[in-house]
């Protein structure tokens, strides 16, 4: 049961850290398709396009009113597609910086929660010798000889992860 243990808390501390550095990319992804043009949008963008054909038909010369009115309808139909485009990009951003710090502030509570309980337990206990010259670092606060602490555990598996990240990125 002991290994049991020592087995679900190093699993828990390494998918958090993963997933804390995961989770803002998976928001952003899914956000992005979640605030995706609607249909509305488009129907405006197709509207102007038909506008602006009719507009380059004209001879502003010839037909001055018929092409003034062509290009107010223009510029109000611009105006609503922009309004559009920021009020969606400005939802999309609160939401997406609300959630990525609460799921941060929510995974850093379970990290210091886990610290709390268990920092004096060793995550990993490896054979006589396996961490020489620094087991002492590795294990505090746990004072286990030959052992990777809960604080430890966790700088090494961020550090690993935000490198990997480096990596890909």
């Amino acid at each position: 049961m002991h290994i049991l243990f020592k087995m679900n808390l190093l699993v828990v501390t390494t998918l958090s850290c993963i997933v804390d550095n995961i989770a803002p990319f998976f928001i952003k992804f899914i956000f992005s398709h979640v605030f995706a043009q609607r249909r509305y949008d488009i129907e405006l963008r197709n509207e102007l396009s038909n506008l602006k054909e009719k507009m380059a038909k004209l001879s502003i010369m010839n037909e001055f009113a018929k092409y003034a009115k062509l290009q107010r309808r223009n510029n109000q139909l611009e105006n609503i597609l922009k309004e559009n485009m920021s009020q969606r990009l400005s939802w999309r951003l609160k939401l997406q910086i609300l959630l990525t710090y609460s799921f941060r502030i929510l995974n850093g509570i379970l990290i210091l929660l886990l610290w709390y309980m268990y920092k004096k337990e060793p995550v990993i206990i490896l054979s006589e010798g396996a961490l020489w010259p620094i087991q002492d670092f590795l294990s505090w606060p746990c004072q286990h000889e030959n052992a990777i602490s809960l604080l430890a555990w966790i700088m090494i598996v961020r550090l690993g992860v935000s490198a990997c990240i480096k990596l890909h990125v």
